[in-house]
C-alpha cells in the first residue's frame, strides 16, 4: 500500500508491463521494462484512477525510454528463490517481492 499526501488514506498502486531480456553488453540478469498499465485502488479494492495512457504518452514523446537506449527502464534481479526476488532498478529503486499463497488479495476482483 502507498499513502499519498493529498489522499491521507492508504491506497494500492498497481503497475504492470512487459519484461524482455536486455541485449548484451548488459548483465545477463537485466530485464528491460515497458510499463503499460497504472492503476490506483482503494484499500477496499475499488479502482480510483486508471492512467496507463501516461506510458503511451511517454513512449510517443520520449521513445528512448522504451527502446532499449541507455535511459530505458531496467531491472536487475540480484537474488532469486522460489519465494523471494530482490531487484534494483535503473533509478536506484530496490524491490523486495515475496510470493504469497492467498485468495488473490484486495485486488482479486480487478483483473489486469
Amino acid at each position: 500500500t502507498v499513502t499519498f499526501g493529498l489522499c491521507r488514506s492508504p491506497v494500492y498502486l498497481r503497475v504492470s508491463g512487459a519484461f524482455t531480456r536486455a541485449e548484451p553488453p548488459a548483465p545477463g540478469r537485466r530485464a528491460v521494462v515497458q510499463f503499460d498499465k497504472l492503476d490506483v485502488f482503494s484499500t477496499g479494492g475499488r479502482r480510483l484512477v486508471s492512467a496507463g495512457w501516461l506510458f503511451k504518452l511517454q513512449r510517443k514523446f520520449a521513445p528512448s525510454l522504451a527502446n532499449g537506449a541507455d535511459s530505458a527502464s531496467w531491472l536487475d534481479a540480484t537474488y532469486l528463490s522460489p519465494t523471494v526476488r530482490l531487484g534494483r532498478g535503473n533509478k536506484g529503486s530496490v524491490f523486495v517481492l515475496r510470493r504469497v499463497d492467498d485468495d488473490g488479495g484486495p485486488l482479486r476482483d480487478s483483473p489486469l
